[in-house]
């Protein structure tokens, strides 16, 4: 029988030398030195008898015995994280932490008055807001990399694991700035708005499907022969520049550029009217009991709009 000693630390380096497959990249992504990681490992590979990667010039690769041990090794990781979290949860709000993913533009738009309001009430606690494209999202959940996720539900809302609740549907409509040609016509047709540039962020299947529809976009438009969008991007403050300093159309909730379209910077045009909707809310893992700063914060997302607030998923 084995006598495996083999601690969480040494299985981190060896998830950690998998995923780079260079025992350089490996150690400073774990900021040790590469002797002490080279060190770890061999001892991890003494303690089991075995190889667990190979080493070439230039990566690693994991041997059999390696991918047995990093199937195990993942599983480990993610109970340490769910141990952590629970001695965190029984210790209260003062001394735990929080960790929030957050679509691009529902970081920037949705999360800060909440996040404001917490660390009003709770100054000690420790929160990081991990903002990343809605598609890694789901994937961070999963991995407890993150608590609770912020953003897009359109497509999240039906994967059964997660629980979700939804903002109040925002609609969508063209947005340009207020100096645009388009800007104070009495009345448009989608014709108008496909002369000029169409930019966004990058979109979910249905948000996409929406936009096609509602342009009436023609098979070339609709990005069979090229893409919807001319400029792709999920920075809000870069579509904001593009919008403010060029003629192209962002298609947009008016609660994104809030401040601008008060400010009459950009203007949204009501008059060509769509019925696509936002699906933004909120996101965790379900049969996850949450975390008090988790459960505070959520709270302080959904009193933003107290009676705008829908359930999917309960």
């Amino acid at each position: 029988m084995l006598g495996i000693m083999i601690d969480l630390r040494q299985m981190r380096h060896v998830l950690a030398l998998a995923e780079h497959r260079n025992f350089a990249r490996a150690a400073e992504a774990l900021h040790i030195t590469q002797p002490a990681l080279t060190r770890s490992i061999q001892g991890v590979e003494a303690s089991l008898g075995a190889l667990l990667f190979d080493r070439g010039r230039r990566d690693v690769a994991p041997t059999a015995i390696g991918e047995l041990v990093l199937a195990h090794a993942g599983g480990l990781e993610l109970a340490a994280r769910d141990l952590e979290r629970d001695v965190q949860l029984a210790l209260g709000m003062e001394v735990g932490q929080l960790r929030i993913g957050a679509g691009s533009f529902a970081g920037t738009t949705l999360i800060g008055n909440a996040l404001a309001k917490l660390t009003l009430a709770h100054p000690r606690l420790r929160t990081h807001v991990i903002q990343a494209p809605w598609l890694e999202l789901p994937e961070r959940l999963r991995q407890r990399d993150i608590e609770l996720m912020v953003g897009d539900m359109s497509e999240v809302e039906a994967i059964d694991e997660f629980e979700v609740r939804l903002l109040k549907p925002q609609p969508y409509m063209p947005v340009a700035r207020a100096g645009h040609p388009l800007a104070h016509r009495a009345s448009l047709v989608t014709s108008d708005v496909l002369d000029y540039p169409l930019i966004g962020p990058g979109l979910t299947k249905a948000m996409e499907t929406a936009i096609v529809r509602n342009l009436k976009l023609s098979d070339s438009r609709a990005g069979r022969e090229k893409p919807l969008l001319t400029v792709v991007c999920d920075s809000l403050p870069v579509l904001r520049t593009l919008l403010l300093k060029t003629d192209a159309v962002a298609v947009l909730s008016p609660f994104m550029v809030a401040d601008d379209l008060a400010a009459r910077l950009l203007v949204a045009m009501k008059s060509l009217t769509m019925d696509a909707q936002s699906r933004y809310g909120i996101a965790h893992l379900k049969g996850r009991t949450l975390s008090a700063p988790a459960r505070a914060f959520r709270d302080f997302l959904l009193s933003e709009q107290p009676s705008n607030v829908a359930t999917a998923k309960q």
